[in-house]
């Protein structure tokens, strides 16, 4: 067998063999279902977003990085507002979309008054995801 032919076959991987070696079910998951996940997630989104930025994709970069430990893809396809911006994105966990769970991640960041941006981020599903949208708009009526 040829080298390059040995490197091919190891790097063939097929669509859903990730999430099937990761555990999907049980206590030692790794899959988002998993509330012990998705809580490890939120604590390091939270101190990994605990500094200023110097521009908003700094900020969304350091997001990416944290939801990549866990199998996470974040699209690329975001444009981040220099004014700041409140959104909502859906995530797939190991490359894989499931009508099983649907999780996303909501980010929030502004411009503060020195020239930085401050953010936060939340991993969550549907309903979390709402009660997140839901507080804002309930802070603003204040």
């Amino acid at each position: 067998m040829r080298f390059n032919q040995y490197l091919a076959e190891l790097a063939s991987v097929e669509d859903g063999q990730a999430i099937e070696a990761h555990e999907p079910t049980g206590e030692a998951s790794s899959s988002v279902d998993n509330p012990k996940v998705r809580m490890e997630a939120n604590i390091l989104l939270a101190n990994g977003l605990n500094d200023t930025f110097v521009s908003p994709e700094a900020g969304i970069q350091a997001i990416r990085k944290v939801l990549h430990r866990f199998g996470f893809d974040l699209p690329a396809l975001y444009d981040a507002d220099p004014e700041g911006d409140e959104v909502v994105i859906e995530i797939d966990q190991y490359g894989v979309s499931s009508e099983e769970y649907q999780y996303s991640i909501y980010i929030l960041y502004y411009l503060t008054d020195e020239g930085s941006y401050e953010f936060f981020a939340e991993l969550g599903d549907d309903d979390r995801m709402e009660e997140l949208i839901s507080d804002e708009g309930d802070e603003e009526e204040d």
